[in-house]
């Protein structure tokens, strides 16, 4: 072999041997496993993820995304042991300590999971997820206030963010801040016009404060958006009855249950909401 052919061939050896070790590097062990994880290949995920940490050691990302792959397969012990690994590698990691939250939420753990979401949010205070997650674990176990301060800041993180301005709205509703609750929703309809639901929860609100024509107009753009909704046509017709149109109540009445003829709990279910709406707003102004 020639000189310039013997060189040639270390530098493919040395090409090689890179290939190799990027092939079996922690990153991209890791790049694999995410890839895996995001089309519902767990159990490749799950590989992956352990290859990584063979190589890099504890890593608290790694450590929580392998426990992230383990509980989306409903493999709880192994997630939270996984999560722990991470949390005594890095107590404040923020990641960690937000998917073992989730975690202890999903089987009644809400005090440890309070905890550990204020953890995450110490940690990262501008995430407005994990604020909204905080906010959400204290109204469930009736700490509504708590449950308002933190939902206020994940508003003011996300202001463009539709959904966060109508789970503010609806909070608001519960603790019968009827103004603001109203505000809120608005926000969140004019933020994301086309949802049909954020249409109809205003819309119910609309139609038992007396703003008959605007809870109307929503409904009939919900039902643009959703014309088989035989819950929404039930909504329209209910607005219409309320303003003394009965004619229009009844066809619509007429197409809720065209649409729905066998399973009539939907639209009952869809009442009952209106009337927990009327029951709040009526309380409020005694």
């Amino acid at each position: 072999m020639s000189i310039q052919g013997e060189s040639q061939n270390r530098w493919d050896q040395r090409l090689g041997k890179e290939r190799e070790a990027e092939l079996t590097s922690a990153s991209a062990y890791q790049r694999r496993a995410d890839e895996h994880a995001a089309n519902g290949r767990l159990r490749q995920a799950i590989a992956d993820y352990r290859s990584a940490i063979r190589t890099e050691g504890d890593d608290p990302a790694l450590q929580t995304r392998l426990g992230d792959a383990y509980a989306a397969q409903d493999r709880t012990g192994p997630a939270i042991a996984h999560y722990r690994r991470a949390l005594a590698a890095n107590p404040d990691h923020a990641e960690s300590n937000f998917s073992l939250a989730e975690t202890y939420r999903r089987y009644g753990r809400h005090k440890g999971a309070i905890t550990l979401y204020r953890k995450a949010v110490r940690s990262e205070p501008k995430n407005a997820y994990f604020r909204y997650r905080l906010g959400t674990m204290f109204f469930r176990v009736g700490r509504r206030e708590d449950a308002l301060r933190e939902l206020r800041h994940t508003v003011e993180l996300q202001p463009t963010d539709g959904f966060y301005h109508y789970y503010l709205g609806d909070v608001l509703m519960r603790l019968r801040q009827i103004d603001a609750s109203v505000a809120a929703l608005e926000q969140a309809v004019q933020l994301a016009p086309f949802d049909d639901y954020y249409c109809v929860r205003l819309g119910m609100v609309y139609s038992r404060i007396g703003r008959g024509d605007e809870a109307v107009a929503l409904f009939r753009r919900a039902i643009q958006l959703q014309p088989k909704n035989a819950g929404y046509h039930s909504l329209m017709a209910d607005a219409f009855a309320a303003m003394g149109y009965p004619l229009r109540a009844a066809l619509h009445y007429e197409v809720a249950g065209d649409l729905d003829p066998y399973d009539t709990d939907y639209v009952e279910r869809m009442r009952r909401q209106h009337q927990d709406v009327e029951a709040y707003y009526a309380a409020a102004s005694d």
